[in-house]
């Protein structure tokens, strides 16, 4: 090997592993990707795919669905949002707490909403009218109150 070639093949090789292995910081750049640091670097490295993205969850359970009253006050629980039906993420239309002459007023949650929910925002939906009246009321996912009782803690994957 010719000298030229050998500074050539080792200047390389250093500032490949230099730009490659390190950031200014000096953290892995595997671990810079991903924010992870000591023992959670490890694992969040691990966990990565292909492409780099570390699997992020968030802890979820059932929740009621708490009514208002026209004039804003809480009014009764009505419905149970699932973890699972959160995951589906698919539109669901539910039975609100209560109806006129036979006729329930009901709520829609869309995709959007279990969006929201995944990330710990509370979500406020209207109902449908009956007898020329409608209501609100809200999921709220972190607020313990309203979570079902002996619902467990569900590790929700949201992505990356």
């Amino acid at each position: 090997m010719r000298r030229r070639d050998f500074i050539w093949l080792v200047g390389g090789s250093a500032i490949a592993c230099t730009v490659g292995c390190a950031h200014d910081d000096g953290v892995p750049a595997s671990d810079a990707a991903t924010g992870a640091t000591g023992d959670d670097a490890t694992a969040a490295t691990a966990d990565a795919g292909v492409d780099g993205c570390v699997q992020k969850t968030v802890k979820m359970h059932d929740t009621y669905a708490q009514a208002l009253y026209l004039d804003g006050s809480k009014g009764p629980l009505t419905g149970t949002v699932t973890v699972a039906q959160v995951i589906a993420g698919t539109t669901i239309t539910m039975d609100f707490w209560h109806g006129h002459n036979g006729v329930v007023h009901r709520f829609t949650l869309e995709p959007m909403h279990f969006a929201q929910l995944e990330q710990g925002q509370r979500v406020t939906v209207g109902t449908t009218t009956v007898e020329n009246h409608a209501h609100t009321l809200f999921i709220d996912p972190d607020d313990e109150s309203y979570r079902v009782p002996g619902a467990p803690d569900v590790e929700v994957p949201i992505g990356c």
